[in-house]
């Protein structure tokens, strides 16, 4: 019997560990349900908050696309320049007329007057017109690039008082849109440089046009390029000399300007080739306009070859117009399109220009740029033209000036500009300007 108790003891002991695994393993059920119940719960949760924080995102998004500027898919950028420009100013043969006051305009040069002498003349003045701002797009299509430049600058107003406000109105240089149909090859149509015209080579002055030769002309087009050709027509306009000596200007041309151009690289130079063809006409009219009294139209020409050679920092650029009809064209319309002579037939004058222009950095921080420039026109005699004697035979320009940079796209300098204006009849006149300026660029 006393065998027989260890053994009763180990049963009991093994039924109550049975019972104990038992309630255990409700306990542990139990629990098992409890975490699955609140993990059940958090997953709920983070639906419902996933849920409400995509529902948010689509809100933002939209109010995003109601806020933002431009479509999406297009860039959008903004730029320009402030430039404060410090003028000082003397003429040889008296006072000019305003607007060289702000920029050279050789054509405005005063000369001699007939049969006698003009006092001298002097100025100084201060303007911060040539600041400019644009704003440029740009969307990648199934069609392609199509960019676009809107860009103001605030010269040539008539609006401002230099008395009180200062306050000059924004005027348009360039509106475009270019579309980059394939790699290369793009079609522009809206208001920018005349194809014409080679900004590239241009020198860097501070003079807002520079040189007496340069082409200089912005107009609306439509132009057509391919790799380096390019070919544009572009809009026409007439300012001739009539009988009396004096200028004659017609919008009502029937054919527009057509520009061609190839531009090319060899090395370091980069150079350009274009010819101009030009349909130079006038109509007058009486004064409702209604009944025609007389009319003529010519065709002329114009080649130019200009480039930009760098080596390393420094470069040189270039620039040789030639033709019968460069006109308006050269030299902010340094010489007129042609003349009408007594039979009142259109004829054209042959002109020339060029300059040479030369880029020099002392140091990192200061530069120079040297330019000298003339152009000429082959002017009519008095028996084909009676006022012949009063027109511009010549002009010569030099500039030449030294700027300090002292930050990223911040220029500090002065520039001296000598110029020269020559009549036909031998008469001319002398500028001599001393311009400061401060420029930073954004």
């Amino acid at each position: 019997m006393n065998n027989m108790k260890p053994l009763a003891a180990a049963l009991v002991a093994l039924g109550s560990l049975g019972m104990g695994t038992m309630a255990l393993a409700d306990t542990v059920d139990d629990k098992i349900k409890e975490l699955e119940r609140q993990l059940q719960e958090l997953k709920s949760q983070v639906s419902s908050q996933q849920e409400e924080i995509t529902a948010n995102k689509v809100e933002m998004q939209a109010e995003i696309e109601e806020a933002r500027p431009m479509a999406k898919g297009t860039k959008f950028t903004y730029g320009g320049y402030i430039q404060l420009d410090a003028l000082h100013s003397d003429y040889s043969e008296g006072k000019p007329a305003n607007l060289i006051e702000d920029f050279y305009v050789p054509s405005l040069v005063p000369v001699k007057p007939v049969g006698g002498n003009a006092d001298s003349y002097n100025s100084t003045n201060f303007s911060a017109k040539t600041s400019r701002f644009f704003f440029t797009t740009a969307t990648d299509t199934e069609a392609g690039l199509i960019a676009t430049r809107v860009e103001l600058d605030f010269m040539l107003s008539n609006q401002g008082d230099e008395r009180i406000s200062n306050s000059w109105s924004p005027r348009l240089r360039h509106a475009f849109v270019n579309w980059e149909y394939e790699k290369g090859s793009s079609l522009l149509a809206g208001q920018s440089w005349t194809t014409f015209f080679n900004v590239a080579a241009l020198p860097n002055l501070l003079d807002f046009v520079g040189p007496a030769g340069t082409i200089f002309v912005r107009q609306p087009q439509i132009r057509w390029t391919v790799g380096g050709f390019q070919l544009a027509a572009e809009n026409p306009a007439t300012r001739l000399n009539d009988s009396t000596g004096s200028t004659y200007y017609d919008n009502g041309q029937q054919v527009p300007d057509i520009v061609a151009r190839y531009n090319g690289k060899v090395g370091e130079l980069s150079w350009s080739a274009a010819a101009l063809g030009r349909q130079l006409r006038y109509e007058n009219r009486s004064d409702a306009g209604a009944v025609k009294d007389d009319s003529n139209e010519q065709y002329g020409y114009g080649l130019s070859f200009s480039g930009k050679w760098v080596f390393g920092t420094d470069n040189m650029s270039f620039m040789i117009n030639v033709g019968d009809a460069l006109g308006r064209y050269m030299g902010l319309n340094s010489f007129n399109d042609g003349y009408i002579n007594a039979d009142g037939d259109i004829e054209t004058v042959d002109t020339w220009g060029a300059f040479l222009a030369y880029e020099h950095f002392w140091s990192p921080r200061w530069r120079s740029t040297f330019s000298i420039s003339a152009s000429g026109a082959d002017n009519p005699d008095t028996n084909n033209y009676a006022q012949a004697q009063s027109l511009a035979k010549e002009y010569q320009s030099l500039h030449a000036n030294l700027n300090w940079l002292p930050a990223p796209k911040l220029s500090i300098g002065g520039e001296l500009i000598l110029a020269n204006k020559e009549l036909e009849d031998g008469r001319d006149g002398d500028m001599s300007r001393v311009q400061f300026a401060v420029k930073y660029a954004f």
